[in-house]
This record gives structure tokens, C-alpha cells and sequence, in this order.
């Protein structure tokens, strides 16, 4: 999980560093359905690379997938990211979660359009 979250939390660095970062206008705009059959997906394609070769794996590789992984915006939405399927990849969904909740916890109270900038502190 915490090479999971060191990932996200590199993304949204980079992209704060490029001034890509902006407090999102609350409500967020109806999701445009980018997520829906992102995890299906993504299995059939674990299925089709390893299915003949390694079954063992792909059975495991659908248990964390079906289970844990959510699709997530590596540009958060709330941080003024792109709807699109090409800003989801897979994270552990506790990951995913957390990353968010802190993130609108920080960001709630300032005026819509601020720009964000990413300060990743411990180790």
C-alpha cells in the first residue's frame, strides 16, 4: 500500500509542481461514467496476457482487483483533473480513499479555482 500511495502522491506532486492544480468548484460536475467497466476492463486484460500461461496468477490477480482496487483519477477530480479514461489506473481502494478524504479536508474552505501545490512530508 505504500508504494501505492508514494505513486499518487508523486502524480499529484508532479502535476501541482507543472500549476495544474486547482481547487475544484464544489459541487464537482456529474461524472461523465469514465469509471464504469474500467475494472472489468482492465481484468480482461490480465486475463488475456496471462489466462494460458499462469491461471494461478489471474485467479489472484481477480481477487485483489474484484476486491481491493478501485479505478482512480491519478489528476483528482477535486483538484481540477479530467474525467476521462485516460486519467484512471487501478489503486488500492483504502489508498484511493484516503488520499481523497485528506485532500477535501484541506481543500474545502478555500474559494474555488485556488491553485494547489503538493508537499509530501515523512519518509
Amino acid at each position: 500500500m505504500k508504494s501505492q500511495f508514494k505513486l499518487k502522491a508523486d502524480a499529484l506532486k508532479q502535476f501541482g509542481d507543472e500549476g495544474k492544480l486547482v481547487k475544484a468548484p464544489n459541487p464537482l460536475p456529474a461524472r461523465a461514467g469514465t469509471e464504469k467497466g474500467y475494472k472489468q476492463n482492465f481484468f480482461k486484460k490480465v486475463y488475456a496476457q496471462f489466462n494460458d500461461k499462469n491461471p494461478e496468477f489471474v485467479a489472484a490477480a481477480r481477487r485483489r482487483i474484484f476486491g481491493n482496487m478501485n479505478p482512480d483519477h491519478v489528476w483528482e477530480l477535486q483538484l481540477g483533473g479530467p474525467d476521462v479514461r485516460s486519467n484512471l489506473h487501478m489503486l488500492d481502494a483504502t489508498t484511493n480513499q484516503v488520499i481523497g478524504r485528506q485532500i477535501r479536508q484541506q481543500i474545502m474552505h478555500l474559494p474555488d479555482y485556488t491553485p494547489i501545490s503538493v508537499n509530501i512530508q515523512g519518509p
